[in-house]
């Protein structure tokens, strides 16, 4: 898996301490016309559903975007596990099956653009549970300490149930400014359309606590399409 993605799609590298060990996730956007989707699928599907196409302890999940910007990737495909267990995926030898399944890839997707960040908090829903909705914020934060203190505070006390809210940094500055995210995840879209803090007046002193820390970029939507 040494080329663990086509060589020209997105890279988007997550690091975070999460129960108290270092994960690593890496994702990949890419374009898929409507006519390909399924078959886009089926293609990774087929693959990762083979116990011998996984490295031991990577998570792969794999991403349609909606309610997205203009300029957004159709797709994603996220790659988690740690540290060690991501460096044996990047580190193995790229097997013929692999490089088969890049070659069936790349008929029908094109490459994004491109990031890196790391998660600095999350609060929320605990369980393994599959969250197949998720909604990812990104902003320009000028004070991302000052910000987290106040993010931690609210949603650490006001986020309601079947949901789960991550805050990051975006380590390489983009062009539209943006430097962090925020990542909801909700059990359902009728979760994510009744989205609402379970503290109204905190919600409206962080709101006001945070305006001048934060500048929104861009927004999107994401369906989890199939985990392996």
């Amino acid at each position: 898996m040494k080329k663990i993605f086509l060589s020209s799609m997105v890279f988007f590298a997550i690091i975070s301490s999460l129960n108290a060990q270092t994960t690593m996730f890496t994702s990949y956007s890419f374009n898929v016309a409507p006519k390909d989707d399924q078959t886009v699928y089926n293609l990774y599907k087929d693959y990762f559903g083979k116990k011998e196409n996984i490295i031991k302890g990577v998570t792969v999940t794999l991403f349609q975007n909606h309610f997205k910007g203009i300029d957004d990737a159709t797709h994603e495909v996220v790659f988690a596990g740690t540290s060690d267990a991501m460096g044996e995926a990047y580190d193995s030898p790229s097997s013929a099956s692999w490089n088969l399944f890049q070659s069936e890839l790349s008929k029908y997707c094109k490459d994004a653009n491109s990031t890196s960040g790391t998660r600095l908090s999350s609060f929320g829903d605990t369980s393994k549970a599959n969250f197949a909705i998720q909604d990812i914020i990104l902003q320009n934060i000028n004070d991302i300490d000052l910000f987290k203190e106040k993010f931690d505070a609210h949603w650490s006390k006001s986020l309601p149930p079947n949901t789960r809210i991550s805050l990051g940094s975006i380590n390489r500055k983009n062009v539209d400014g943006t430097t962090n995210y925020v990542l909801i995840s909700y059990k359902d879209f009728k979760t994510k359309f009744n989205f609402k803090p379970t503290n109204e007046i905190s919600q409206k002193e962080y709101g006001q606590a945070v305006k001048e820390l934060r500048t929104y970029t861009t927004a999107h939507t994401r369906i989890l399409l199939g985990k392996w």
